[in-house]
């Protein structure tokens, strides 16, 4: 087994959750298995290297990439995003005490620019932006209490965190045994990047605890408003080493992707690795 190839228990896992194979071989070139294929995916994302560098044992590249491509289009790797968070849940490992928020500009080399601007591939203009960090693309990450990737919404590298809180918040979704969907924390940790009137109303209508830090031009808490509890913010940092953890993949750390939409399936293939460690440990 390669170094980033998929262990047993790991493709048991996620076996299920991919397109049933053909039960009988096709006309034209022998079909490529799943797990090779997924093999090449998570090798490209580990090693950051083009497509076109990808090891003769996982088959041709523009297989490969094609099945990647295809499966970011239909949602195949958002689906084994969302299945593996159920699975997460299911066995406690989700910490739903508090729901941790946090952005983080990714480098854009050129080879991701030229995204057409009237028909995005995903809501909004999605690609790249210039930023004071250069030319570039922001990761906007809700986690639970421990870390646990829920959310990722992208957007150009000079958008501000504030205006994508709300969508992080609403697009997080797990779905439940009985069939019902958790969607909340009790609390919402975040810097006072975060910090708006409007969140905090939000935030207090759903009855969630909103522990963010006032802006140095906001008015203090003398008038009556609840203080920042500080215990509960020491572990706003578990957003951060998410982070850490999902950098460490280079196709993430570094953004090559044209779309905006397979940058999306890379980070959450990313975030699909982080699910079956801790489902493994």
């Amino acid at each position: 087994m390669a170094r980033y190839d998929l262990p047993d228990e790991a493709w048991t896992i996620i076996k299920p959750l991919l397109p049933p194979e053909p039960a009988t071989p096709r006309a034209g070139r022998p079909w490529a298995e799943h797990r090779k294929i997924i093999n090449g995916m998570f090798w490209v994302l580990c090693s950051g290297a083009p497509w076109r560098d990808l090891p003769e044992r996982y088959g041709a590249w523009k297989t490969v990439y094609n099945r990647f491509n295809r499966w970011s289009k239909s949602g195949v790797i958002n689906i084994i995003f969302n299945r593996l968070l159920s699975l997460l849940d299911a066995n406690g490992f989700i910490d739903w005490s508090a729901t941790a928020l946090d952005g983080s500009n990714i480098r854009a080399l050129k080879c991701a620019a030229g995204t057409p601007k009237k028909h995005p591939d995903i809501d909004g203009d999605n690609g790249p932006g210039r930023s004071r960090g250069g030319f570039g693309t922001k990761i906007h990450l809700a986690t639970d209490g421990s870390g646990l990737p829920l959310n990722i919404v992208l957007s150009p590298g000079q958008a501000h965190e504030s205006q994508f809180a709300q969508r992080l918040l609403d697009g997080i979704g797990v779905q439940r045994q009985n069939g019902s969907m958790k969607r909340r924390g009790h609390a919402v940790l975040a810097d006072k990047a975060y910090s708006g009137r409007a969140l905090r109303n939000e935030l207090k209508n759903n009855g969630i605890k909103a522990v963010i830090p006032r802006k140095s031009n906001e008015k203090m808490a003398s008038d009556g408003r609840a203080q920042l509890d500080r215990d509960a913010y020491c572990n706003r940092n578990v957003v951060e080493r998410c982070f850490g953890r999902l950098k460490e993949y280079r196709r993430i750390a570094t953004r090559y992707d044209k779309t905006a939409r397979n940058y999306l399936a890379i980070v959450k293939l990313g975030c699909i690795r982080l699910f079956y460690q801790r489902l493994r440990n």
